[in-house]
């Protein structure tokens, strides 16, 4: 059965017994059948507590009977959430997090849910926020009346504010934390109401932790059994989802034909108003891998008509990694003095963002521009100029070991293609990989 959108006018309508009994059953299975709610967990038989399956005669009785109390709390507090987030606000974040834990009006499931989203949608947009959000929700799960709300529920909500806290410390490249903070999830799943989407999104969320350790098989393992779970259910926007991780797997391993193919798949099937800046994500990767199977005309024609919706939705960090893969493209296409205009704006940008690899990254790009001009003042103050990326929280000694080396060739005039080569490629790996060791033998 395809899921439809939830619409609150059913909850709504229901609670007023303005349904008939054949409209009334096909409600109650349709919001049982809902594996998310707005800012709200899912509401399924299993929630109710019941420790065997029920009959689906028996689910809908049953479910009539105790969806109109649970559905009237979420309602209520649903309704509440606005209000309980201008209440956070005014605080200071250890006042919020003390709050979270003593305040019974912010233990609640939909504020836990709308922090949960908030941190997921500032993942490429505001790292410290993100990772805050992440850190109240787990706070709030942990303080949740299993009583009020029944004990699957309840778990299954930790389990969500683990995996996105997961999600936040993959993002900021420590695979270590983030492969724990999914094992706390997965064994909260296990004593949760069973819902298989929710295993499904874990499971998706691991694939993405395994494509950064470069353990690509074992991610693809993982996006397939997501997607036979998301095509049961005919949640197209879910497939397409997993099609685009797919994508990014082979896009990892180099594999840039496939990348692209399943990307493209992928992007067929979303639906932008479900996760605006996956979407927008998806279709940023799509024109790297397009860029670096050197099909730059159909590259840049996509950025330029993909532009408006990138600065409207994209957020601050996803348009500075589209206005680096502009530089990119033009530097490609011939367009030397805008890919240089394009890089160096880049490059102070990801500095006010203390994203140091990524800078360094495009400090590599610039190099390569300058290298091929034959500029080698200009390569030289660019060399001079890296110490904010030395002192950036996420660059490690190895990488700063690497950068010393690029310094050094560039002051002594022997910064070789291939050292240049070896320096990108070794950066890339290490952001994931901190004990990676920088050895190069000119």
């Amino acid at each position: 059965m395809m899921l439809s959108a939830f619409d609150p006018d059913d909850l709504a309508t229901l609670l007023q017994g303005e349904l008939g009994p054949d409209e009334r059953r096909r409600t109650v299975r349709r919001l049982l059948s809902r594996t998310e709610l707005p800012l709200a967990p899912p509401l399924t038989p299993k929630l109710q507590g019941d420790p065997a399956p029920a009959e689906p005669a028996q689910i809908e009785e049953i479910g009539e009977i105790r969806l109109s109390e649970r559905a009237r709390t979420l309602l209520r507090e649903h309704a509440g959430v606005p209000e309980l987030l201008r209440r956070l606000e005014s605080l200071t974040p250890a006042e919020r997090m003390a709050g979270v834990r003593t305040d019974r009006e912010l233990q609640s499931c939909p504020l836990c849910q709308r922090l949960i989203d908030g941190s997921l949608d500032l993942v490429h947009a505001d790292m410290p926020r993100a990772a805050e959000l992440a850190e109240l929700a787990i706070a709030i799960s942990q303080e949740l009346d299993a009583g009020r709300y029944g004990a699957g529920l309840v778990n299954d909500l930790k389990a969500r504010a683990w995996a996105c806290l997961g999600e936040v410390l993959r993002n900021q490249a420590d695979l270590r934390a983030a492969d724990g903070a999914l094992a706390v999830a997965e064994t909260l799943l296990g004593i949760g109401t069973g819902d298989v989407f929710e295993e499904a999104r874990l499971l998706e969320l691991k694939a993405l932790v395994r494509r950064d350790q470069r353990r690509l098989d074992e991610a693809h393992g993982l996006l397939d059994d997501v997607i036979a779970v998301y095509r049961q259910y005919r949640d197209f926007h879910l497939v397409g989802r997993a099609f685009v991780q797919k994508g990014s797997v082979h896009g990892t391993a180099g594999e840039l034909e496939p990348a692209v193919r399943w990307l493209r798949k992928g992007l067929g099937l979303l639906d932008p108003t479900r996760e605006r800046r996956l979407e927008l994500s998806a279709r940023h990767n799509l024109m790297l891998y397009l860029h670096e199977s050197g099909r730059d005309q159909e590259a840049w024609f996509l950025l330029k008509a993909s532009r408006p919706e990138f600065l409207e939705h994209g957020g601050e960090l996803l348009n500075l990694r589209l206005r680096w893969l502009e530089g990119k493209i033009q530097q490609a296409l011939g367009q030397l003095r805008e890919a240089e205009q394009a890089l160096n704006e880049t490059r102070a940008g990801l500095l006010g963002q203390d994203a140091g690899f990524s800078a360094a990254l495009v400090c590599l790009d610039l190099a390569s521009l300058y290298a091929a001009q034959s500029r080698p003042e200009q390569m030289r103050r660019l060399a001079e100029e890296m110490l904010p990326i030395f002192r950036s929280r996420d660059i490690h000694r190895e990488a700063i070991a690497a950068l010393i080396v690029f310094q050094q060739a560039v002051r002594m005039e022997k910064l070789s293609s291939g050292l240049l080569d070896e320096i990108r490629s070794f950066l890339s790996r290490a952001r994931t990989d901190p004990k990676l060791r920088f050895e190069y033998s000119s």
